[in-house]
């Protein structure tokens, strides 16, 4: 899209150290918008700050884009389709099914939000915004209601984003997945469609991830030269297919609870922090089924006079 117009929205604060290596990104903007946050808040909250403000912000009509993604075809239809707010279902899932349900209706409940109500809840990493009264009114509303979040210390921006698509839902649409496709959960089969990947670099366990373009290698390489790689380029020639080469499918309920279980993330923990123990306890595993594999035989020999398959 050599003819898009890429508007850069940031706070003051950031926007000052936008200077030597790191004036890079100004080969690939149009403009760069600065917001004057509140210097009380912390980092953390002036980026929900100026999200949550980027309606008034940003004039005419837009389509927000998380940091964390990356754009694998032409965006330029959803100008056109006549729609005035949008975004997509967060991991592409109804909330009854969603791994953090719990989590969500909670959070919700401890804010006196409702919209977990209505089964659905979106994800802000990539949302559309037409320049409509409407719009302003989703957004202005969202902002509020980010504020009484915040002063309940509930920083996350969903919350009070889905709340307002809530009030307003004859202003909102839902979005296709390929707009806004979450790879690291239920993306696959937008995948080879997408327009949008958005990696969730904040979501996974342990900030792992099977798309290389989610490398903090990378990120680290980029914020100390200023400079995009060759071999990272060459993955944007065709990010839908930028993936570790021993990544593999996981489907299914029964193996998708124990992937989103905490005992599976101390599993990974321990991987990672404690390496001897993980390999002990790996190793007792594997003897104690090499003693239930052979029961099994043994017991399927008495019953058929055979020897059935186990694996």
């Amino acid at each position: 899209m050599p003819r898009a117009q890429i508007v850069l929205l940031c706070d003051s604060v950031t926007a000052q150290t936008l200077t030597g290596k790191r004036t890079e990104h100004e080969k690939f903007v149009s403009k760069t918008i600065t917001a004057q946050a509140p210097s009380s808040m912390s980092r953390v909250k002036v980026s929900r700050w100026v999200k949550t403000s980027m309606r008034r912000l940003v004039p005419g009509d837009f389509l927000f884009i998380d940091c964390d993604t990356i754009i694998t075809d032409d965006l330029s239809s959803i100008f056109q389709s006549g729609i005035i707010s949008a975004a997509c279902l967060d991991m592409h899932s109804l909330l009854d099914r969603h791994v953090k349900r719990k989590q969500f209706i909670e959070s919700d409940k401890k804010l006196g939000f409702t919209s977990w109500m209505s089964n659905r809840q979106y994800n802000s990493g990539v949302i559309y915004c037409a320049d409509t009264p409407e719009t302003h009114k989703i957004f202005n509303r969202w902002h509020e209601l980010w504020l009484f979040s915040e002063s309940k210390n509930i920083t996350r921006d969903q919350p009070s984003f889905n709340m307002a698509i809530h009030e307003n839902q004859s202003f909102f649409t839902e979005l296709d997945g390929i707009w806004n496709c979450q790879i690291v959960y239920t993306g696959l089969p937008y995948l080879a469609n997408s327009k949008i990947i958005h990696y969730f670099a904040s979501n996974l366990v342990m900030h792992t991830s099977p798309f290389l373009l989610a490398s903090h290698e990378i990120f680290k390489k980029i914020k100390e030269t200023g400079i995009i790689p060759k071999n990272v380029t060459a993955l944007l020639k065709n990010p839908r297919a930028a993936f570790d080469k021993e990544a593999r499918i996981i489907a299914g309920d029964d193996m998708l609870s124990v992937i989103n279980s905490n005992y599976f993330e101390s599993i990974l923990f321990m991987r990672k922090k404690l390496p001897w123990l993980f390999n002990f306890i790996n190793r007792l595993c594997s003897l104690a089924k090499k003693i239930v594999k052979f029961f099994m035989i043994k017991t399927s020999r008495k019953k058929s006079g055979k020897i059935d398959f186990y694996n």
